[in-house]
């Protein structure tokens, strides 16, 4: 079963819970995956890190533990990503200790890409629960898929790929119309991003350290207090 070392990054800022950041990702070391978070989160000097040393699966890996809490016992469980056509979902489902009996599996809601990993603490979890939405999303997505390309198959890659690729003018599209941005102010800053998408769809290589964004620059295109909805008001 192929996996990767990793860091899981939680990124705070005290009293500000809108500001919370998170990833996993792939670096040599605690301090360099700090700086490798600041860049790929866009995070402010305010943030605070914690950082969990992780291991992450392959996508279609199957972690078993036998020593899950069920109630006052413990039971065998099972970890896992289902991929289709929908995109990815987690799959949780343990065996009754006192049946021996498998119950029925949970899902999650569907992601565009999730793997599966283990915790410090020995304990499995998950990762990704990527969706592309919006510039720092997109980033925080093609970062992960650079690290942990080796741990998705060739059609989940191409998948993916796809659906970073629909986002991609999703996202430009609703910055033109509710940000106010200007399309050619926008077309150049995400042009080779796409270009790179596009050839990862017909080749399969990895090249998404090549897509990512400036997300500096791209929220320069906003037009200051635009208003996209305006209030009219008819006399009576």
């Amino acid at each position: 079963m192929k996996s990767l070392e990793a860091f899981k990054v939680k990124a705070t800022i005290s009293n500000e819970s809108w500001s919370t950041r998170g990833t996993v990702l792939k670096a040599n070391n605690e301090a360099e995956a700090a700086e490798k978070a600041k860049q790929v989160l866009n995070l402010k000097a305010e943030h605070v890190l914690e950082i969990e040393k992780v291991r992450v699966f392959q996508s279609n890996a199957k972690l078993e533990t036998n020593d899950y809490l069920y109630g006052r016992l413990r039971a065998t469980a099972f970890f896992s990503v289902e991929y289709n056509k929908k995109g990815a979902r987690t799959v949780f489902q343990t065996i009754c200790p006192k049946s021996g009996r498998l119950n029925k599996p949970k899902h999650s809601t569907y992601y565009r890409a999730i793997l599966p990993m283990q915790l410090s603490n020995g304990h499995f979890d998950y990762c990704g629960y990527l969706d592309f939405n919006g510039t720092e999303e997109m980033n925080k997505g093609i970062q992960f898929m650079a690290d942990f390309y080796e741990l998705f198959t060739a059609d989940e890659i191409k998948n993916i790929s796809l659906d970073m690729l629909a986002m991609s003018k999703l996202n430009a599209k609703a910055m033109c119309v509710y940000a106010g941005s200007n399309w050619e102010d926008l077309k150049p800053l995400i042009d080779a991003s796409v270009r790179t998408l596009t050839d990862i769809v017909g080749s399969g290589e990895n090249l998404f350290q090549s897509c990512l964004l400036d997300v500096k620059a791209i929220e320069a295109t906003k037009k200051p207090d635009y208003q996209p909805f305006r209030v009219v008001q008819y006399g009576e």
